[in-house]
């Protein structure tokens, strides 16, 4: 029965640090029904009931899905993913990386051998 009061106690400070450090960096103007300063109060002071209150009142919601994008709870699983997908190149006229820039590698050439 110890084990289970030490459980409960693990929990809660886990729930506790994890719902203080995330008000303290929630911005301002995104914590709901209380003044963020109010919430890290709330949390700091009422140990398991001010985590619990974050979570479900002062916590930001995420906002909704624009433009058809899908939410990560509709986005597609590993096995719906083709690998030939990652090998097209891209649509930006700007290189992904440092090493399929032409220009960079030259430079970089230049650098490491300025005799050529």
């Amino acid at each position: 029965m110890v084990w289970l009061g030490g459980l409960i106690t693990l929990v809660s400070i886990v729930l506790w640090v994890y719902a203080f450090f995330d008000a303290l960096t929630t911005p301002a103007q995104e914590a709901r029904n209380l003044p963020k300063v109010l919430w890290l109060v709330v949390i700091a002071l009422f140990m398991p009931v001010g985590s619990i209150l974050w979570l479900f009142l002062g916590r930001p919601r995420r906002p909704a899905s624009v433009g058809g994008t899908p939410s990560p709870e509709q986005a597609a699983s590993v096995d719906d993913l083709d690998p030939s997908d990652f090998a097209k190149p891209s649509d930006s006229p700007h290189p992904l990386g440092p090493d399929d820039d032409p220009e960079f590698l030259r430079r970089l050439n230049r650098r490491i051998d300025p005799e050529e």
